[in-house]
């Protein structure tokens, strides 16, 4: 299930650096595998007080997404698009960063043929948990990783990546598990990450291998992440 409307938020790891600067920052990305998809824009912002990488920090976000799975009769194609509004609190330091935010997230999630026994559908509006960091462990060497729940969906989403590299160019490898009460997926990759020096942008690919019961196969990405 492709539910992974989180990360990226803060955690979107090429474009860490900017949001620790207290840069305002614009997150997009698109994600697709067999029998599912996710696309999302964002935008992060510096709270009230924040200074120094430290405060509230604020963060919107727009995304639309798609997964199937086997209902009891028949197997289920959701749509679905979704907006949420969040306000947390970060701390930084030379060696990582580390955020925690809390929010409202409205879903209106469509299936075909229709499930009534499904937990995620309709419109729905709940509370959105997230946790989010990055550390460096090693010379070049980061380990980042976020987690959400969200209410009413009862919804999940982690990963955690590890990368190894420089701002302006950085491999590493990712980690995923995300569901819901219908449909559970994980899935493995590498993540190829730029940013051009002095430059606002910054380019995120990444491609490797999703399992979930009738729908396993590969999974390629692009995250982009702006700076103003």
């Amino acid at each position: 299930m492709m539910i992974s409307r989180s990360l990226l938020a803060l955690a979107c790891l090429c474009a860490a650096s900017a949001v620790v600067a207290d840069d305002r920052l614009f997150l997009a990305g698109a994600e697709v595998s067999d029998g599912a998809y996710y696309g999302y824009t964002g935008l992060i912002l510096p709270g009230p007080h924040r200074e120094n990488g430290r405060g509230f920090v604020q963060r919107y976000w727009l995304d639309s997404f798609g997964y199937e799975y086997d209902g009891a009769t028949d197997r289920i194609k959701a749509t679905a698009y979704g907006a949420e509004a969040a306000l947390g609190y970060g701390t930084s330091s030379e060696r990582g960063w580390g955020t925690v935010s809390l929010g409202l997230r409205f879903t209106n999630t469509d299936l075909s043929p229709d499930d009534p026994a499904a937990k995620a559908r309709g419109s729905q509006l709940g509370v959105k948990f997230q946790l989010e960091g990055e550390r460096q462990i090693a010379d070049a060497w980061r380990l980042g990783g976020a987690a959400s729940y969200t209410s009413e969906q009862d919804s999940y989403w982690a990963r955690a990546r590890l990368m190894h590299g420089t701002p302006a160019r950085a491999l590493g490898a990712e980690f995923v598990a995300n569901g819901n009460n219908e449909a559970h997926s994980e899935a493995a990759g590498f993540v190829v990450s730029f940013q051009p020096r002095a430059g606002a942008w910054s380019v995120g690919l990444k491609a490797g291998y999703r399992k979930q019961s009738g729908a396993d196969g590969p999974y390629g990405g692009v995250e982009l992440g702006y700076a103003f």
